[in-house]
C-alpha cells in the first residue's frame, strides 16, 4: 500500500452530485447534523455487499468534499476503516488517488441501498434501523434476542414444493382431472381465501387442505376458531385438525394464551414508542374504544409508560397506567377507559413464552360467541401483531434452486368476516409482508362481500380464492372469480376456485 495514514487524513473524499444531494436528505431524515454521519453509514452499508461497487462516472458532477480525518477519524478509528476497505477490495495495491475513487463509489452505492431501504421501511426511522440491523446480521440489544433463519426459532418447516388438493376430492367437474394448488412456488402467493355460506363446506375444505399441507411439511399451525368447533367431525369432515397438528387448544380467558404478547425486541426509546403506537392502533379498532385525539394521546402515553417500566408488560399494566394518565390530566372516565377495564377483567394472556417459542408450536385459539366481542378482537389483533413482529425479526425464508420458498407457519382464521370489517393493521401487514418470511395466511369467510372493504384489497394478494354457494351479488363474485363463475349453479360440495395465474375460475368438486 503506497500511502500513509497522514495522506489519507488529508485527502478530500467526495461522491457525485446526486449522491451528495441524497446524503443531505439522509441528514434531514435521520436528524443528523454532520455530513460525515450518513456518509459513514452509506460506506458501511456498501461494504456489506461482497461485490465491488461500480466506479463513479467521470462525466457526472462531483459533490462536496469531506476531509479524511473527518470522514474516518484518526488513529485506531482511521486504521479500522482502511482495513475494512482494503479487506473488501481483496488486495492492498492501492494509492491515495485510488482510495478516494473507491470510497466515492462505496459512498454512492451505499446511499442508493439506504434510499431503497428507507422507502421499504415506509420512511419510518424505527423500521429503517431494524432493516439495517438485519442487513448487518447483528443481534438487537436488550429484550429477547433476535432469531435468524439459522437458529431454532427461525427454522423453516418445509422442503420442496407443496401441492395442495382443493378439498378432499379436488376434482374438476368438467374434465375430472385432479386440481391442486402450488402453495409455495416461485412467483406465487401462499395465502388463500375460502368463502361460502353456512353449511356449504368451506371449513371442512380448508381443514382438508391444511391436513394435506401437514402431510408434506411439519409446519406449525396457528388457528383462530370463532365458532368453537374446529377439531370436531362437524367442522373438519372427519379430520381432527388438533390431533393431526398436535395442537394445543386455548380458550381465553378460561385458558389464557401463554404468550408475552407485548414483548419488545429491545428496550430503547424507539422500540418502546413503536410498540406503544402499535398497541394504540390495535386498541383503536375495538368497537367500544371511541378514541378521539385526546384519548389516542393518553393511550399512547400510558402504553409508553407501562412498556418502559414493566418487563414483561401485561394488559393490566397499560390499564393502570391509563387510569393514572386520566387522573393526571383531569380526564373523565369514557369509552376507552371502560373498554380497557373490561378486557382486563379476566386474564387473556400470560407472559410465559416469548414469540419465538410460542409460534413454533401448533395452537388453536377458540373465541366462541360467549366471549365478549372486544376481548375476541384484541386477542386476534395482539396475537397477529406479535406474529407479524416475530416474522419480521427473521431473515427471509429459504428458497431452493427452483425458487420454492420454505414455510415457517400456517395461520388460519375461521369465520374471518368477524374481523375483516375492523381493518386490523396486523392482519393487513401479514397479508402483504409475511410471504418472504415463510408465513401462509388462510382466511375463511361467508361471502365475497366480506372482502369488499378489506384494507389493501386482500384478495389481490391471494394465491388461491375459492367460493362455495353464497348469496353474494353477482358483481362481487365476478370481480373476484370472473364473469363465468355463477355461484348459483353450484351443487353440494362444489366451489369455483381460481389460482394465481389462472385466466378463469374452475368448477371444482371439493368434497
Amino acid at each position: 500500500m503506497s500511502m500513509s495514514f497522514v495522506e489519507v487524513a488529508r485527502a478530500n473524499f467526495r461522491t457525485d452530485a446526486d449522491g451528495d444531494a441524497l446524503n443531505d436528505k439522509f441528514m434531514k431524515w435521520l436528524g443528523m447534523n454532520k455530513r460525515y454521519l450518513p456518509a459513514r453509514l452509506a460506506i458501511s452499508r456498501s461494504l456489506a455487499v461482497p461485490a465491488a461497487p461500480e466506479p463513479l462516472a467521470s462525466h457526472l458532477d462531483s459533490g462536496k468534499t469531506i476531509k479524511g480525518d473527518t470522514l474516518f477519524g484518526t488513529g485506531t478509528e482511521l486504521s479500522v476503516w482502511l482495513a475494512l476497505i482494503v479487506e473488501h477490495l481483496g488486495h492492498s495495491d492501492m494509492d491515495t488517488k485510488n482510495l478516494v475513487a473507491l470510497v466515492g463509489a462505496h459512498w454512492k452505492r451505499g446511499l442508493e441501498l439506504l434510499d431503497h431501504e428507507w422507502k421499504q421501511s415506509e420512511e419510518e426511522v424505527a423500521k429503517f434501523v431494524k432493516r439495517l440491523v438485519e442487513a448487518a446480521e447483528l443481534p438487537t440489544s436488550g429484550g429477547y434476542k433476535r432469531h435468524t433463519g439459522g437458529s431454532t426459532a427461525g427454522a423453516t418447516f418445509s422442503a420442496g414444493q407443496i401441492n395442495v388438493p382443493i378439498g378432499a376430492i379436488a376434482e374438476d367437474v368438467s374434465s375430472k382431472e385432479k386440481v391442486v394448488w402450488n402453495l409455495n412456488g416461485q412467483g406465487g402467493s401462499p395465502h388463500s381465501a375460502i368463502m361460502g355460506g353456512v353449511g356449504s363446506g368451506k371449513t371442512r375444505t380448508a381443514v382438508a387442505m391444511l391436513c394435506a399441507i401437514r402431510e408434506q411439511a411439519d409446519v406449525p399451525l396457528l388457528a383462530f376458531d370463532f365458532k368453537g368447533d374446529l377439531g370436531t367431525d362437524a367442522a373438519g369432515g372427519g379430520y381432527h385438525i388438533d390431533e393431526i397438528f398436535g395442537a394445543q387448544t386455548l380458550e381465553p380467558p378460561r385458558t389464557p394464551i401463554p404468550l408475552d404478547v407485548l414483548s419488545l425486541p429491545s428496550r430503547d426509546d424507539i422500540a418502546i414508542s413503536e410498540a406503544a403506537s402499535r398497541f394504540r392502533d390495535s386498541f383503536a379498532h375495538l368497537k367500544g374504544s371511541q378514541l378521539g385525539a385526546r384519548q389516542r394521546t393518553a393511550l399512547h402515553d400510558a402504553a409508553t409508560r407501562a412498556l418502559g417500566t414493566q418487563s414483561p408488560c401485561e394488559l393490566h399494566h397499560i390499564r393502570d397506567a391509563l387510569i393514572g394518565v386520566y387522573d393526571e390530566q383531569g380526564m373523565k372516565p369514557d369509552g376507552a377507559r371502560s373498554t380497557i377495564e373490561e378486557i382486563c377483567l379476566y386474564p387473556l394472556f400470560t407472559p410465559d413464552e416469548d414469540p419465538a417459542t410460542f409460534f413454533q408450536k401448533s395452537r388453536i385459539i377458540k373465541l366462541p360467541p360467549n366471549v365478549a366481542e372486544d376481548s375476541r378482537t384484541i386477542v386476534v389483533n395482539l396475537v397477529l401483531d406479535a406474529l407479524d413482529q416475530h416474522l419480521n425479526s427473521l431473515t427471509d425464508s429459504e428458497t431452493d434452486a427452483d425458487g420454492v420458498r420454505s414455510l415457517r407457519i400456517l395461520c388460519m382464521i375461521d369465520e374471518a368476516h368477524q374481523i375483516l370489517g375492523r381493518k386490523l393493521p396486523s392482519l393487513s401487514s401479514l397479508i402483504r409482508m409475511s410471504r418472504s418470511k415463510g408465513g401462509a395466511i388462510m382466511l375463511i369467510s361467508q361471502s365475497p362481500d366480506d372482502f369488499s372493504g378489506a384494507e389493501d384489497e386482500f384478495l389481490s394478494e391471494m394465491g388461491l380464492v375459492a367460493a362455495f354457494s353464497t348469496n353474494a351479488p353477482p358483481r362481487n363474485t365476478a370481480r373476484i372469480l370472473g364473469r363465468g363463475a355463477n355461484l348459483g349453479t353450484l351443487r353440494t360440495g362444489e366451489c369455483f376456485a381460481k389460482r394465481r395465474g389462472d385466466q378463469s375460475a374452475r368448477k371444482i368438486k371439493a368434497w
